[in-house]
């Protein structure tokens, strides 16, 4: 096992095993805390399955911070979670339009070309506070508005599902 190649393979292995991202594979399984969040579809991680989040699984993904004011709110606001086009790549996520259900069953469908242009994330805290149900939480679909005012429509203002719990990813 002195080879180069040998040692090369070592040298991998535990970086590949050091990684968070890459070490927490089991997307399928349950999590341990609280599932917030079901993500199915086409879903390379979970063939023929579903992917279950909890808070812990979501914060061990890159984290984006977004500050803006929604039309739900009077002030802009320091949003932080998970850039959903990031949540689709670690997961394999192959579609184009995403369906966005909430606890209270509101359901709204969008496309995923705008998650992939803008930094649009899954917000797991409102100014550093991790957010309850009463404080549309645990999960809040953010656009970042005050940096585009572009995405100022209707149809982004639909796609900004609160009490988020789970998303469908199809062609």
């Amino acid at each position: 096992m002195n080879s180069p190649a040998a040692r090369l393979y070592l040298t991998l292995t535990a970086l590949l095993l050091s990684t968070p991202l890459l070490a927490e594979q089991d997307w399928q399984s349950m999590p341990a805390n609280p599932l917030l969040l079901t993500v199915s579809g086409e879903l390379a991680c979970c063939p023929g399955g579903s992917a279950y989040l909890d808070l812990q699984r979501l914060d061990s993904l890159p984290q984006t911070e977004v500050k803006t004011q929604t039309p739900w709110t009077d002030t802009t606001d320091s949003y932080s979670g998970v850039r959903l086009s990031e949540l689709l790549k670690v997961l394999g996520a192959a579609g184009k339009t995403l369906t966005a259900t909430a606890m209270n069953d509101y359901s709204t469908e969008f496309g995923t070309d705008t998650a992939l242009q803008y930094p649009v994330i899954l917000a797991t805290r409102r100014n550093q506070q991790q957010m309850r149900i009463r404080d549309k939480g645990p999960i809040w679909i953010i656009y970042p508005l005050n940096d585009y005012p572009q995405l100022r429509k209707e149809e982004h203002h639909h796609a900004m599902v609160w009490q988020l719990k789970s998303l469908q990813i199809s062609d």
